[in-house]
């Protein structure tokens, strides 16, 4: 046999394989023939809204391309309370850019919760290493400046949880891990616990917070150009609750305040006090003589929900400390507060005074006092004051 036979004779086998695998094979279309069905909307939809069951059906058949379809969502269960985020018209298919879960919308599923950013320095927000997921105390501090304008500390808000952490051009904050260590860092930095940044380090966080808590951070970082400093909070867990009786308030009288029970008394409260001359205005330690009536501006933050009974006493500050005022009030337990302060036989000229606060066990205290004509610092206006242009 030569070797033109053999050839031949091994090309026909392998055609005789070939023949009868091609019979043997199944039917597989193309895949640009195959198509899937799609989720539609049934109604339409707003966006930043949740999807509801009766809301969305399968489109008709025969579909989309199944190559297309990959983009889509396909199962009804699927989409069920993810959040659109654009307007989807009645008929339209449902991508999965258009409905998203909750959290890569909005950070957090809990529509109560309103999300806000501020900045911070690097060094005030615990050496930078505040990140998501951390329960924060909001501190606003401002150094003394023009406009009369005193240096001083407030309690922001308090137990605030941080969604996300940025630089301050938007990118998220990324660290060197041990696999990719950064190069050329020295000094303390190098030590096996440090984190170092191995881009622009954090000085913007966003939080989640309810609407009252999150307009207070505006007004204090905003409105009254507070800074932020910003703390790690002690754990709920070690705040026993306080019960308390929440008053009815009568239309000419104050409301009363129940006197904690023995045993049961705040523990971990946070708080703060300064005199001024207006409702919730600035820091004043110095009031002139004429002054007839002052306010006492007490930041509390405590984590049980609910009022908090307090009591403001007034007393002079030196000699035998009488008692000039009291009065049982109630805060919120949350954030910033006044309160009037006008003994009814007013204030003794040119005399020292000292106001506490009392919640429970804790107490906060302020001096401050009245001397000479010295006036009081401006708000609103600009540095010459009122009438002096």
């Amino acid at each position: 046999m030569t070797n033109r036979t053999r050839f031949l004779l091994i090309l026909a086998g392998v055609l005789a394989v070939a023949a009868w695998l091609t019979r043997t094979r199944p039917d597989v279309k193309p895949l640009d023939d195959e198509f899937v069905r799609v989720v539609v909307a049934g109604a339409d939809m707003e966006p930043y809204t949740t999807i509801e069951p009766s809301e969305v059906r399968l489109g008709p058949a025969p579909g989309l391309p199944a190559a297309q379809a990959a983009g889509y969502h396909t199962q009804l269960t699927q989409v069920i309370d993810l959040m659109t985020t654009r307007f989807i018209k009645a008929g339209q298919e449902i991508s999965r850019v258009d409905a998203r879960p909750i959290e890569e919308v909005r950070y957090v599923r809990d529509m109560e919760l309103e999300i806000v950013s501020f900045p911070a320095v690097f060094s005030e927000m615990v050496a930078g290493q505040v990140q998501p997921g951390h329960k924060v105390n909001i501190y606003g501090y401002r150094k003394e400046g023009g406009r009369g304008m005193l240096a001083e500390t407030i309690l922001v808000a308090g137990n605030v949880w941080v969604v996300d952490v940025r630089t301050s051009g938007g990118a998220e904050t990324t660290r060197a891990t041990p696999e990719a260590p950064i190069q050329g860092t020295g000094g303390l930095l190098t030590s096996p616990s440090a984190r170092i940044y191995d881009t622009e380090p954090a000085s913007v966080l966003a939080v989640a917070a309810p609407p009252e808590v999150v307009i207070r951070i505006i007004d204090a970082l905003g409105a009254q150009e507070y800074q932020a400093w910003v703390t790690l909070s002690p754990s709920p867990n070690y705040i026993p609750i306080v019960p308390t009786r929440t008053p009815i308030p009568e239309p000419t009288a104050v409301p009363e305040a129940s006197p904690p029970e023995p045993g049961l008394l705040p523990h971990g409260l946070i708080g703060a006090i300064y005199m001024s001359h207006t409702d919730d205005g600035p820091k004043v330690d110095v009031f002139p003589n004429s002054t007839s009536m002052v306010w006492a501006v007490v930041g509390l933050q405590y984590s049980p929900n609910g009022p908090l009974p307090i009591r403001i006493e007034v007393r002079t500050a030196d000699g035998d400390a009488a008692m000039v005022f009291e009065r049982d009030e109630v805060h919120s337990q949350s954030g910033q507060e006044s309160y009037l302060v006008n003994p009814p036989g007013g204030f003794s000229p040119n005399t020292k005074y000292k106001t506490t606060v009392r919640a429970g066990t804790e107490t906060f205290t302020v001096h401050w006092e009245l001397s000479g004509d010295t006036p009081l610092p401006f708000t609103g206006e600009d540095d010459a004051g009122p009438g002096n242009n």
